[in-house]
């Protein structure tokens, strides 16, 4: 899959996550501003630049790696949760008004990207 000018989400699914948090996932998405607008300041959305969404499901963002020299994953949800999840988000997604595309659940994949800035959050639920 592939985008124009627009989003990529890497998305983590853990333990605790539920079906509130792909509302809130989605909300955000769709009302934060994250481009430029006229004053050179970061002032609009997705919508308002017409912009699209890759959604890309990337367990390895729950790692823990303060102790040894191999991540732990124990925050992360379950593969079987995680998939659930990650389907409802997409089915989601395709109520919304967002342009979106997404990669396929614990699939391994290349990714490029063209990260304009760099501009990069990091959203916690």
């Amino acid at each position: 899959s592939s985008i124009g000018r627009g989003l990529l989400a890497f998305v983590c699914l853990e333990l605790n996550d539920n079906e509130e948090l792909i509302d809130k996932f989605i909300n955000k998405i769709s009302k934060f501003c994250f481009f430029e607008g006229d004053s050179s300041m970061i002032g609009l959305n997705l919508k308002e630049i017409e912009g699209e969404l890759l959604v890309i499901s990337q367990f390895t963002l729950a790692a823990t790696t303060k102790k040894g020299n191999k991540a732990s994953f124990h925050k992360a949800a379950s593969p079987e949760k995680a998939e659930s999840l990650y389907k409802n988000l997409l089915i989601k997604l395709d109520k919304s008004s967002l342009k979106w595309k997404s990669g396929k659940f614990g699939a391994q994949m290349d990714i490029s990207l063209v990260n304009n800035g760099p501009v990069t959050f990091m959203f916690n639920f």
